[in-house]
């Protein structure tokens, strides 16, 4: 077994603390090689708490790839957990898909949790089920095992999706096309409660066995979800999906989902500007998965609850109206309110 803190070392060739995405508290890495098991934590910040935040189960072509990874994505979980107003820092863990996920790769997430001794807590993501994270309950106390936090997401999400709409475009829910990338927890369930209102709905996944049940006739399956024509695309599934070539292909007067880190770099937050395209960054929307994780720790109803959601929304359209007012994006708006 192998528990490294390479915050400060050159590990693997890499300077960790000089990567372009490191501004970080403490970075992690633990393997164990009787299991082929590897994997990383990065703690973005705890001056609000304890981090928090999922665990992704993955292929990465390299090291270097897995940590410029969980480095975006533990600063997200950071912005998340702000935006959501719960004290908790941010955090995240992969792990290596060099091998099938097994009970003793879970096992191996526990004693690397356990060595961190609660500085991180962590929940499912891509590759981990709520299942899996209950597993690793049994022998770890440093998990948030209670909810799928899915649902909550998909929840916070469709309250931003409808006032969005109503903002940019005038339209309610029951007039409007929405693009959904993946069908996860996320993706499906944000699917149906739009369905739920009479929008017509497009969506797509690579795996399509999870297309085969839809039966809703305004659910409608496709294959290329990004040249798709509709009033809003939304985002449900891995980051990095637009880039300065694939922003060309979008049909969509509006990105609104649930991935973290959809833009590929900062700079095509500028280049949707410019095409006219309105981005609603995910870390402003995508927090309601952390408001259900937490909410029985914070002692929240759920009247509470589905108020927090619909609050998601209100902030979203702050600064939509301060990017408006500006001319400037509504990323552009969240870093000034902070600066």
């Amino acid at each position: 077994m192998i528990f490294l803190d390479i915050t400060d070392t050159v590990f693997q060739s890499i300077d960790v603390s000089s990567h372009d995405e490191f501004d970080h508290e403490k970075v992690y890495y633990y393997e164990d090689p009787q299991i082929g098991f590897k994997s990383i934590i990065a703690i973005h910040s705890s001056s609000a708490g304890p981090a928090i935040g999922g665990c992704r189960f993955r292929n990465y072509s390299s090291f270097q790839e897995g940590l410029t990874d969980v480095l975006r994505l533990s600063r997200g979980m950071t912005e998340k957990n702000h935006a959501a107003k719960i004290p908790f820092g941010g955090g995240k863990a992969i792990i290596f898909a060099d091998h099938p996920k097994s009970q003793a790769t879970l096992c191996a997430l526990a004693n690397f949790l356990n060595l961190l001794e609660g500085a991180y807590y962590s929940a499912e993501d891509i590759g981990i089920t709520l299942e899996d994270i209950q597993f690793v309950g049994q022998h770890s106390a440093f998990v948030f095992d209670n909810v799928d936090p899915g649902p909550y997401t998909a929840r916070g999400i469709f309250y931003s999706i409808e006032a969005a709409l109503k903002y940019y475009l005038n339209k309610d829910l029951q007039s409007s096309s929405i693009s959904i990338q993946g069908a996860g927890s996320v993706g499906l369930t944000l699917a149906n409660h739009l369905a739920d209102t009479g929008a017509t709905v497009y969506i797509q996944d690579i795996d399509f066995r999870k297309l085969e049940h839809i039966q809703r006739q305004n659910i409608i399956p496709i294959q290329n979800i990004l040249s798709q024509e509709c009033d809003l695309l939304a985002p449900c599934a891995i980051g990095g999906i637009l880039d300065r070539q694939s922003i060309l292909e979008l049909k969509c007067s509006i990105i609104a989902g649930g991935a973290n880190n959809q833009l590929k770099t900062m700079e095509i937050d500028d280049a949707l500007l410019a095409l006219g395209i309105h981005y609603v960054p995910d870390i402003l929307i995508n927090s309601g998965g952390v408001i259900g994780l937490t909410k029985d720790i914070l002692g929240r109803n759920s009247n509470q609850i589905e108020s927090d959601l619909q609050l998601i929304a209100e902030r979203a359209v702050n600064f939509m109206k301060i990017g408006q007012a500006n001319n400037i994006s509504i990323l552009q708006a969240m870093n000034a309110s902070v600066s």
